[in-house]
């Protein structure tokens, strides 16, 4: 691991693009790659109480979010090729990966694809479920959904709201998204103003450039993910809280149905945010050994 580029944050694919990352933790450690929410960026586990001597983590950001370029016609199924020429080119011949909320799709896109002997385990924390599953039409998810469908509206939606994270003060951003948005009560005790703003920064640092990914990404998971869930050999590790607001607790039921190997862990009483904040430790943990 001595070559790896510690100075840049940006990985050039060959086809010229480039893929924007964060490193967190200890280089000795075994690694795993990191797929950020929506919106979300490289910066997201800034705002989690990282064992970082315990770790080794490199935070992707998928193209069009951050400083990762956008790529035309980009679907769920290319991400898998992304992953494993940026491993390549950090000289990472074996890793797993941990994909939370918005990131799920792509993890397990990733599960379906990559060879068992470079693949190690995946992990979901509340992740988004298939657009046709029940629950996926409630609350936050259902309106995300919604919006994607609608492409226009969405675009329009999504860059007054990047226009607001850019131009207005961070923590009045906080209170509105906190005031406006559905949070359990774990999530509501874990948000003081300090994590709240660290939670603006991540938005933020999505959309600074513009926001193709965010709207691609609404879009897509609005749609078919490109493969099936069913045919996944690989061992996933599902985690979810059971006051999720966010994205509704019923859609375990449908991974617990169509995974053929998974371990599923419901922890009482944790929300969309707080169960990130209080097991990634342990998630880390599980798809290291």
């Amino acid at each position: 691991m001595k070559s790896f580029p510690e100075k840049k944050s940006l990985i050039k694919l060959r086809n010229g693009n480039k893929i924007g990352y964060s490193v967190y933790g200890n280089k000795k450690k075994f690694p795993i790659f990191y797929f950020h929410g929506w919106p979300g960026s490289r910066c997201e586990l800034k705002s989690i109480p990282l064992k970082k001597k315990k770790c080794f983590i490199i935070a992707l950001e998928r193209p069009g979010y951050g400083i990762s370029d956008p790529i035309s016609n980009f679907k769920i199924t290319d991400w898998p090729k992304i992953v494993l020429e940026v491993a390549n080119k950090l000289k990472i011949k074996n890793f797993s990966i941990i994909g939370v909320s918005g990131g799920a799709p792509f993890a397990l896109a990733c599960a379906n694809t990559i060879k068992s002997k470079i693949l190690k385990s995946v992990a979901i924390v509340c992740g988004l479920a298939p657009h046709h599953v029940k629950g996926m039409n409630k609350g936050r998810v259902g309106m995300l959904l919604n919006y994607g469908k609608k492409t226009f509206i969405s675009w329009l939606l999504i860059n007054f709201l990047r226009m607001s994270l850019l131009n207005s003060n961070l923590e009045k951003n906080f209170y509105r998204w906190k005031n406006n948005t559905p949070l359990s009560k774990a999530d509501l005790k874990l948000f003081t103003i300090d994590k709240g703003i660290k939670l603006m920064e991540n938005f933020k640092e999505a959309v600074k450039y513009g926001t193709t990914g965010v709207h691609r990404d609404a879009n897509l998971y609005s749609k078919d993910w490109g493969f099936k869930l069913k045919n996944i050999k690989r061992k996933i590790f599902v985690w979810h809280g059971d006051k999720d607001l966010t994205v509704p607790i019923i859609t375990n039921k449908y991974y617990k149905k169509v995974l053929k190997n998974k371990k599923i862990f419901i922890k009482s009483n944790e929300g969309h945010f707080s169960i990130c904040y209080n097991y990634m430790n342990d998630i880390i943990q599980q798809v290291s050994e």
